[in-house]
């Protein structure tokens, strides 16, 4: 039985100009299933993270092996880009999104066989990259269509844009998840609120609190619940 592989790889981007690093979690059918394509996750680091923390930390790659061979899920590519100090710079914020929504975006199905539809693609991230995550959802609601958000902030110019685009994003079908651990209690309101305002739109939104405080061992347990969730709204 083939096995899955994780590449540590990086490419050339104009937005940043310069070289930026990334991990992609292929499974196990794509070294010889040569006409299969797969749906594509995109997961976002958080602020003290890069490129290999979800796989050192998170262990995604194994996550998905073990959600796959038990059944619970089909096969997908998983890209696990680095980060850079434009995220962090409001100045550099167009820059940051067009390397995450363009530039990678383009390289990762130029040179992988990814289904290349919104309907196949997600995006999630954990603390800044869930605010990164919620931000390229609603700005480019034509590229992804399940968002998970894990120990996030939502500030109001995120509710504002949801209000002013919510005809649209539903229209689109966007699904959310949203995931806080029980040891952040002043996450847990407002992470809360912003699940239960996204509901009240109308929208598809799961809302899950589980132990742990902000760190790794609440993280490990969140995106094998997140994972699931971007399979099946693939598949829906």
């Amino acid at each position: 039985m083939s096995e899955s592989y994780v590449l540590h790889q990086s490419f050339y981007c104009p937005s940043l100009g310069k070289d930026m690093r990334y991990c992609i979690y292929l499974p196990p059918s794509y070294s010889y299933a040569n006409t299969k394509w797969y749906s594509t996750v995109y997961l976002l680091p958080g602020l003290m993270d890069y490129e290999k923390t979800w796989c050192e930390k998170g262990r995604v790659h194994e996550h998905m092996d073990d959600l796959i061979y038990s059944g619970r899920i089909g096969e997908m590519i998983i890209v696990m880009p680095d980060k850079d100090n434009a995220a962090l710079d409001p100045g550099m914020r167009d820059a940051f999104a067009a390397y995450l929504g363009r530039d990678l975006l383009g390289h990762i199905e130029y040179e992988y066989r990814v289904i290349r539809s919104r309907n196949h693609r997600g995006i999630e991230g954990l603390s800044l990259g869930a605010g990164w995550a919620i931000r390229m959802a609603i700005n480019f609601p034509e590229l992804y269509s399940s968002i998970s958000c894990l120990s996030g902030g939502f500030g109001e110019e995120t509710y504002e844009l949801i209000l002013h685009k919510q005809d649209y994003l539903r229209e689109l079908g966007m699904r959310f998840r949203i995931g806080v651990g029980t040891a952040e209690p002043e996450a847990i309101a407002g992470n809360r609120n912003f699940a239960n305002f996204l509901q009240k739109l109308g929208f598809y939104c799961e809302f899950a609190i589980d132990d742990g405080p902000h760190d790794w061992p609440l993280w490990v347990q969140q995106i094998y619940n997140s994972l699931q969730f971007h399979y099946y709204t693939f598949n829906s």
